[in-house]
């Protein structure tokens, strides 16, 4: 409990001073209803609301694909997991509601956490790779002086996730040598930081060890680009909505800089992180005075709430049902087969 207060008082610690910064460049963190009135396209709006159910749909889908080779559960019970989760991320400190989803399913569908952790730390690593992938591509519509992170947001994201999966192949090609490595490495630094960073590696083979075919995996990274595709296109209409001339390409920068600036120690509900890693985006494609517009303001705090207000009305709709579930003990599961694995 001590470990959860601490946790949350940095958070909100963390988003105070983010929101403080904004208030000193005179950014309207929460726009007047006025403000709103005049700038925002009522039926962008409402498409951004149906497109984001698409794409919210689409993320907790994909998730089967990882669960169905080596388990049989209901789709019923996993998509409820995965929106309740999804609320967890979104509200619980320090992006502590990684942890919801494994939790859930163990207990309600009796799983076992240790692959289940593995199907997460793929959907990051292939998350990051896409996403860091679009931000790269989409920086070089502008050029270089657009701002001072363009050329940092066009390399690190994809270096660092680029990275990340060189070391888990070779985790899962050599998993004792280079577990070993990685721990003295960084071991040199911090003991719990190797102890995290060897388990984040071993749930990551763990998982993908019990995957018995390439066709779930492939099938699960193909519909993580297609609820990417989506998001940024539901980005783009409401930028337009908000009378922001911004280019796909734009939507798409801003999709991929906001996905980097969550990842970030943030307030609960990313708050902070989320207005100033967009407008960081916004100031890129259309400049300081566009950015700091009232419609830029209009557009950030919409997409915040909408995104915020979805993911928890989702996450509440499906508590529901799950919550009136039985306890389900856990049961053992077979080992994959040896052969045709990703």
């Amino acid at each position: 409990m001590t470990k959860v207060l601490v946790r949350l008082a940095v958070s909100i610690a963390i988003a105070a001073a983010l929101v403080y910064w904004l208030a000193a460049q005179g950014f309207d963190v929460v726009p007047s209803w006025s403000a709103i009135a005049k700038n925002a396209d009522p039926l962008c709006a409402l498409a951004y609301v149906a497109l984001f159910a698409v794409f919210h749909v689409l993320r907790a889908w994909r998730w089967d694909y990882l669960l169905r080779p080596f388990t049989a559960v209901r789709r019923g019970p996993m998509m409820e997991t995965a929106f309740v989760g999804f609320a967890a991320i979104q509200m619980m400190p320090l992006r502590t509601g990684e942890v919801a989803r494994p939790y859930l399913l163990d207990r309600y569908a009796g799983i076992s956490k240790s692959a289940l952790f593995g199907t997460i730390a793929i959907e990051r690593v292939i998350d990051g790779l896409l996403v860091s992938l679009w931000l790269t591509v989409a920086l070089f519509t502008v050029p270089l002086g657009s701002g001072p992170y363009v050329l940092a947001l066009r390399v690190i994201p994809l270096a660092v996730f680029a990275s990340a999966l060189a070391l888990l192949v070779a985790f899962r090609r050599w998993p004792d040598r280079v577990g070993a490595l990685l721990g003295r490495f960084l071991g040199a630094f911090s003991k719990r930081l190797a102890q995290f960073a060897v388990g984040v590696v071993s749930r990551f083979h763990a998982g993908l060890a019990a995957l018995p075919n390439r066709r779930a995996f492939w099938a699960f990274t193909a519909q993580s680009a297609l609820y990417w595709g989506v998001n940024a296109f539901a980005f783009w209409v409401l930028a337009h909505g908000c009378g922001l001339e911004l280019s796909f390409s734009g939507a798409v920068a801003g999709m991929g800089v906001l996905a980097v600036g969550i990842l970030l120690p943030s307030g609960p509900g990313y708050f902070g992180n989320f207005q100033i890693s967009l407008l960081v985006a916004l100031e890129m494609y259309l400049g300081s005075t566009a950015a700091h517009s009232e419609a830029a303001a209009v557009f950030i705090f919409l997409l915040y709430v909408f995104q915020t207000g979805l993911t928890l009305i989702f996450g509440a709709a499906a508590a529901i049902p799950m919550l009136r579930r039985p306890v389900v003990h856990r049961t053992s599961l077979p080992p994959p087969p040896d052969g045709d694995r990703p």
